[in-house]
């Protein structure tokens, strides 16, 4: 390129030094190099014109012929042309293969915008939710999918956990929908057909139900038989009367834990629940306060921060049964002397009800299972403590149901705090003060 550029001045200088010459003989020097201006000018004006009328009309084709600098132009802008149309061609054939992979799919892939308007989606999509092109590209999701429990995992973007809801298209159908943002908060939307499994998890809800039910009848029966053989224990030798304790005491977890697998599978179905209402956190922690001081020691401290003027929204008696657990546990793995602390506090954003004990603290690894069913990081606590097993997992169902979130905090040999996130329309402070109001644990 260099070189042409030199090639190219040397001769616009031998040129112009011809036209002096010629000038200068025949005695009109300014006139002769005035053409000479004018031509090369006009030369390079038709060059730049070829140029143009090729880029504009035929791209594709060869360039025209021409010499010297602008040849080389055309010649770059040529080679440029092939390398990108290549480029494009790989690129279109790239985007023809992930359309056709994602069209083989059976999960269903849709892409939405930032406001999570419909952008593209294969055909399993527009199978489960009835799409259909090009009617709906541009509307906004929510409006094709009607479904309350969708539109608030949508619009409060609650993608950390999938949604489960029934297929708007396609009756009897289950659909797990797992939302993923990326680029500028735009929406990458999958959408799985889980029926079969959806329909496994409701059988076995129903026989966990229907099993515990009929489990009650019988443990009435074997309770009211130790009822009686109490009456009459002090006859017994003491070999009997120690069996008959302990029958009593194994009836009485067994009762608890019928009653906590009906608990859980009420919150898990769709039973009627009690209805929401507002009410003061007080009057719970005080009427769990009551009920867990037989199990207090003179070693325990139990201390509550909770303003007179809280109050929550919900349902009082699922939420009198998750703090119950959480309060419960605290006592039960805290040795002795521990301290249990339960404080409320209350945001622009959310209220927290928080647990704090300094008990035996868990490890890390454990601390995403704690609320699955009847997991224990120590096998052998429960027959120690009493406990079933299923306590945080009711904690963590009457949570959902009240659009509340619990984390937990926890360190080996200091303790474990569990936190309850409930959202700001939850929650509320009334206009008179109070001061925070200590638990007597007398």
């Amino acid at each position: 390129m260099k070189t042409m550029w030199r090639n190219t001045i040397i001769a616009w200088l031998s040129g112009l030094a011809a036209c002096i010459v010629i000038g200068l003989i025949i005695g009109q020097l300014l006139g002769v190099l005035l053409l000479y201006v004018l031509g090369s000018l006009y030369w390079q004006l038709y060059q730049l014109y070829q140029f143009q009328n090729w880029l504009r009309y035929a791209g594709r084709a060869a360039p025209p012929e021409a010499s010297g600098i602008w040849g080389e132009v055309f010649d770059a802008v040529y080679r440029l042309q092939k390398k990108q149309r290549k480029s494009k061609r790989r690129m279109r054939q790239a985007l023809t293969r992930i359309e056709s992979s994602t069209t083989a799919l059976k999960e269903g892939v849709i892409m939405a915008d930032n406001q999570g308007n419909l952008e593209w989606w294969n055909n399993s999509a527009a199978h489960f939710l009835g799409l259909q092109r090009p009617i709906d590209r541009g509307q906004a999701i929510t409006n094709i999918v009607r479904n309350p429990e969708f539109f608030r995992y949508f619009s409060q973007k609650r993608f950390g956990e999938p949604l489960i809801i029934k297929s708007p298209a396609k009756d009897g159908v289950y659909l797990e929908i797992q939302t993923t943002l990326y680029d500028k908060n735009d929406h990458l939307i999958f959408v799985r057909d889980v029926t079969r499994l959806h329909l496994l998890e409701q059988m076995r809800k129903d026989f966990v139900a229907n099993a515990s039910h009929e489990l009650k009848t019988p443990l009435t029966v074997i309770k009211g038989y130790l009822e009686t053989l109490s009456l009459f224990k002090d006859n017994l030798p003491k070999s009997m009367q120690k069996g008959i304790d302990n029958m009593s005491d194994q009836s009485d977890r067994m009762e608890q834990l019928i009653e906590d697998l009906l608990l859980l599978s009420r919150l898990e179905g769709n039973d009627k629940r009690e209805e929401s209402q507002w009410f003061n956190l007080i009057d719970v922690v005080h009427a769990i306060s009551n009920v867990t001081a037989p199990m207090l020691t003179d070693k325990h401290t139990l201390s509550a921060d909770i303003p007179d003027d809280a109050r929550i929204y919900g349902s009082y008696k699922d939420l009198y049964s998750a703090f119950s657990n959480l309060i419960v546990n605290a006592i039960k793995y805290s040795p002795d002397g521990g301290t249990i602390q339960i404080k409320w506090e209350s945001g622009e954003f959310n209220g927290v009800f928080s647990v704090k004990d300094s008990g035996l603290g868990i490890e890390p690894r454990y601390i995403p299972r704690l609320t699955e069913r009847f997991f224990r990081v120590d096998k052998g606590r429960g027959s120690k403590t009493g406990g079933t097993g299923l306590g945080l997992a009711i904690v963590k169902h009457v949570l959902l149901h009240h659009d509340a979130k619990l984390h937990i905090r926890s360190q080996p040999g200091v303790g474990s705090t569990f936190s309850c996130y409930f959202p700001a329309n939850r929650t509320r402070i009334d206009t008179i003060p109070a001061l925070p109001t200590p638990i007597d644990n007398n």
